[in-house]
């Protein structure tokens, strides 16, 4: 696992563009990056929204891609992990970095969109 990086704001925008969610997404980047929304309810309402469009194979795809960067594996290794090994990942890469700024990043990159 490694930390997130300025190229992981750039993934992380081209797989929002990819799943289609740039215009849902916007709103809680930007009160995220203002201090008026909870990071936890980012994820909360994020993960919803990707669950959402996890059907559509392109967005799957996207989503491995993103986080083959931070879990150091590449897309398919991410698509074959176990349910419980992907929650701990997840949950690492929350704990080692710092969201808020990370989010901020992507809300003034969105928001210039």
């Amino acid at each position: 696992m490694r930390k997130l990086k300025t190229s992981d704001v750039f993934n992380m925008l081209r797989t929002i563009k990819k799943a289609g969610m740039k215009e849902e997404l916007r709103p809680y980047f930007r009160l995220a990056a203002e201090g008026k929304l909870d990071i936890e309810d980012i994820g909360i309402e994020t993960v919803l929204g990707l669950m959402e469009i996890m059907s559509e194979q392109r967005s799957e795809d996207a989503i491995y891609e993103f986080l083959a960067g931070p879990f150091e594996m590449d897309s398919k290794q991410v698509s074959n992990l176990d349910l419980d090994k992907l929650i701990n990942l997840l949950g690492q890469l929350a704990k080692e970095n710092d969201l808020k700024v990370f989010t901020k990043a992507v809300s003034g990159l969105i928001s210039k969109q």
